[in-house]
């Protein structure tokens, strides 16, 4: 290599460690549902949350830590250990005094449509109706009662923490009117045109109250909570977003704003948008807003707001992380365009060092140009990392349009595979066994949690020689109609551990899997060592996949896992129906973790631990304890008013 690329190359690193050495000073967390969270490093659809695209309107003194969950409601949120507890309690990303804590919920809340999901349970179950049970979501909450504790809840121990909350109203739904001049009381989150409530002992469906009647509206709820602090100001995305989808209309909504025929979750743009809109609204209610405490914490904000017109790239983060030398690592940004200066053109985007950047994932060069109309373009666009030799690489990843220039540091760690001795689990969910084949490391047979495995197995249609599979299908048989994401309670999970005295580098993640029963099946896949599956990985996702195809999914990556670790693989399966339906199942085989085996450190011997003692903690050693026991998520919350029914009475 010549002296001049040598300099580039130093040059770019040094401005890189730079740029991240002086760190944001400022750090906001958001928490809420699948419309705010994370898909855009590992997902394979447009979907994206609005969360995720939030860092680009903000100055770089803020970090915004997007902790958003699909699936999630403010029970779930608050009372499942991977998601507030370690938040609150432990984990690289938790919240220290001087952060800020934006709270949006009421998606997954409105799961037994107005009811709380523990209260049904023990009246269906008090009442001997049991196949009723089934079908109630421990997820949903009273939007005038169990709701307003869980919002409470998070504000108050984020305030105890030295934590600066802001409640926002959750994004609308794409619920157009029938005459395409307003989205309609259930889009912004208001069920008083339909609701279930147990009532005097009573349960009662399809209930109604009048349009000034805010009882069963969850953003009214929500604003009231906040109301009851006089530092915690209420931003009202809801009724802004729903203004927005009116203004755009119900054609460009869904052919650009949302993800295919879904009426809830947004694209890359329709997120892009959303975010920004928040942006707009944090800095105008700032300057509008009376209240002294709340006009504080809402300027110390506004001062950081960037909404300048041009070229963004998103995630903030450009850290690809580890890789084996040789291997393909890809990272997915999103590069976006507003206001530009020419109504139609084109922009240059472009890396160098030798790594590759796609508009498509097939045709990799150095360069592509991006096309675009009306002022404004986005666009997902992938970059491969340059793996050729061990060490740090780095890029920048180059947008411009020939006035204006965006860019974005890039850096990823290539290590040699190192010397040691293959590794793996494999599972194939054949001839019944729920049992895995292992070498080097040790594995438990698939377990459950409200799934169960049908008695027989199938054979795909597709491709042709492919051998069985094992189905799984929902307890109780009857998939619901109210899923439009992962459940975070209905998974199948695979367990594998690492022996004490070595370290497994994992390499490699592969499975087979196929929707039986038609097109509907949907499933994320998540990787964690974590034993409360906390700070989980997205490895891959299907929407709807073909009925009767088998499809191999395979995840490479470099993670280590330290000895005496496990690692968990979950398949969190749904059906996106549009209503309750029997006869469909997931079928999965031969899923299976591989890697290499390598000696753990050895422990400093007491002789030697008075020089040890000086000697800094090994990176790859297990540095934090974990949790003894793997704790799955329990249908109970802290401080939630349960009521008694005890008659059986059903008014429809």
């Amino acid at each position: 290599m010549d002296m001049k690329k040598i300099m580039t190359i130093a040059c770019a690193f040094a401005a890189f460690m730079v740029t991240f050495a002086a760190g944001p000073k400022k750090k906001i967390h958001t928490i809420g549902d699948s419309t705010m969270s994370e898909y855009g490093s590992e997902g394979n659809t447009d979907k994206r949350g609005w969360g995720e695209m939030l860092q680009q309107f903000f100055t770089d003194n803020v970090s915004i830590n997007n902790r958003g969950k699909a699936g999630a409601s403010s029970k779930s949120f608050y009372v499942e250990t991977p998601l507030w507890p370690s938040l609150v309690k432990g984990g690289k990303d938790e919240m220290k005094a001087g952060d800020y804590l934006f709270i949006q919920f009421a998606h997954n809340d409105e799961k037994n449509n107005g009811a709380d999901g523990e209260e049904l349970k023990e009246y269906f179950t008090r009442q001997g109706a049991l196949n009723r049970v089934n079908g109630v979501d421990y997820r949903g909450t009273t939007p005038f009662e169990t709701y307003k504790e869980y919002i409470r809840n998070f504000i108050k121990e984020a305030k105890e923490m030295g934590v600066k909350p802001i409640v926002v109203g959750p994004i609308s739904r794409k619920y157009f009117s029938d005459d395409g001049k307003r989205i309609t009381r259930a889009g912004r989150h208001d069920l008083g045109d339909n609701f279930s409530v147990i009532k005097d002992k009573i349960f009662l469906e399809g209930e109604k109250v009048g349009i000034g009647d805010h009882t069963y509206d969850y953003v009214a709820s929500a604003k009231e909570v906040a109301d009851e602090f006089d530092d915690v100001p209420f931003i009202n995305l809801t009724e802004q977003t729903a203004r927005m989808y009116l203004k755009y209309g119900y054609s460009y909504c869904t052919g650009h704003l949302f993800f295919e025929s879904d009426k809830t979750h947004t694209t890359a743009l329709g997120a892009a948008l959303i975010a920004r809109e928040f942006a707009f609204m944090l800095r105008r209610q700032a300057s509008s807003e009376t209240n002294p405490k709340k006009k504080a914490v809402l300027q110390e904000l506004a001062d950081e707001i960037v909404i300048s017109k041009g070229i963004f790239v998103t995630p903030y983060n450009g850290d690809m992380g580890l890789a084996y030398v040789g291997s393909e690592v890809t990272k997915t940004f999103t590069v976006s365009g507003f206001e530009m200066p020419a109504e139609n053109g084109q922009v240059k985007l472009s890396v160098n060092n030798d790594f590759k950047i796609s508009l498509d994932k097939t045709k990799w060069s150095e360069s592509v140009d991006l096309k675009y109309s009306n002022s404004t373009f986005m666009a997902p666009v992938y970059v491969r990392a340059n793996t050729s030799k061990g060490g740090i690489a780095v890029c920048q990843l180059t947008v411009t349009d020939g006035t204006t220039t965006k860019s974005q540091n890039i850096k990823i760690e290539n290590i040699d595979k190192e010397a040691g001795e293959e590794a793996y689990a494999t599972w194939a969910l054949a001839n019944k066994s729920k049992a895995a084949s292992v070498k080097s490391l040790e594995a438990s047979e698939v377990t459950m949690s409200e799934m169960v495995i049908e008695d027989n197995t199938r054979v795909p249609v597709s491709p042709r020689g492919h051998r069985e599979m094992m189905l799984f299908n929902i307890e109780g048989g009857v998939w619901p109609d109210i899923d439009i994401d992962e459940v975070s309670t209905r998974y199948i999970e695979f367990k594998a551990s690492v022996p004490k005295g070595k370290i497994f580098n994992i390499s490699e993640v592969s499975l087979d899997i196929c929707g039986f029963g038609g097109n509907n099946a949907c499933y994320d896949v998540y990787l964690s060592t974590n034993d409360d599956f906390s700070e989980p990985e997205l490895l891959t996702e299907g929407i709807k996949i073909p009925k009767d195809k088998c499809t191999t999914v395979t995840k490479q990556l470099l993670k280590r896992v330290p000895q005496g670790r496990n690692v968990y693989i979950r398949i969190y399966p749904w059906m996106r129906v549009s209503e309750k339906v029997r006869g469909k199942s997931l079928g999965i085989s031969d899923l299976k973790i591989k890697g290499i085996l390598t000696d753990a450190p050895v422990a400093p011997t007491q002789k030697n631990s008075r020089s040890a003692a000086r000697k800094p903690a090994s990176k790859t050693g297990n540095s934090t304890k974990a949790p003894a026991t793997k704790t799955a998520p329990k249908p109970a919350s802290k401080g939630a008013a349960v009521k008694k029914p005890v008659t059986t009475v059903k008014k429809k």
